[in-house]
């Protein structure tokens, strides 16, 4: 799709034409879908969240101003902060943990170091705890501060720390991280 492409899909959505609407969806769906997979437990959350978000785009896209940012990355912030809403909405199974000191910050690069498929990283996602799960991805992957994920999801930085350096365990466990194999020749 070219910027001029993308301009007309806008003004499309704008005028409320389903066919720019659609073109538009099935254009971003791919990356915005993985995006909602990093932040829910199954397939049918993650597409809730994005039909969610899409309504979302298509209500407020008057409101898009090409001049303040990429269209991609003001979609991206609206699909997260759809997701973290459906986060807040299952409360009730959420667990929350508040800490005041934490001794284990972990290695910050932690997600980095490792050349994990993302097929296979979203499936050992889905078995951390809904909250661990959002703190990791905002900061690993959408370039959250402690700060933001803590005012974002009404906890303390030191609590989101927390939850980051459970979401590291947790993955190392999982994934079993294994060394390679040293061959000796002869």
């Amino acid at each position: 799709m070219t910027e001029n492409d993308l301009t007309e899909f806008i003004k499309g959505c704008q005028l409320n034409n389903r066919w720019a609407q659609e073109s538009l969806y099935k254009y971003f769906y791919d990356d915005m879908f993985r995006t909602c997979q990093r932040y829910t437990e199954d397939a049918h959350q993650a597409l809730s969240i994005l039909n969610d978000a899409f309504l979302k785009v298509f209500l407020n896209i008057s409101k898009y101003k090409k001049e303040t940012g990429s269209f991609k990355a003001w979609l991206k912030t609206i699909v997260i902060n759809t997701a973290i809403d459906y986060t807040r909405s299952c409360k009730k199974e959420t667990r929350v943990i508040h800490i005041d000191s934490i001794t284990e910050y972990g290695n910050d690069d932690f997600i980095l170091h490792y050349n994990w498929k993302q097929e296979e990283l979203l499936q050992h996602f889905k078995l951390l705890p809904a909250v661990t799960r959002v703190v990791i991805n905002l900061f690993a992957f959408d370039g959250y501060t402690h700060k933001d994920i803590a005012r974002q999801l009404n906890i303390t930085e030191t609590t989101s720390r927390w939850h980051l350096a459970e979401a590291r365990k947790r993955l190392k466990n999982t994934m079993q991280l294994k060394q390679p194999k040293m061959v000796k020749y002869e």
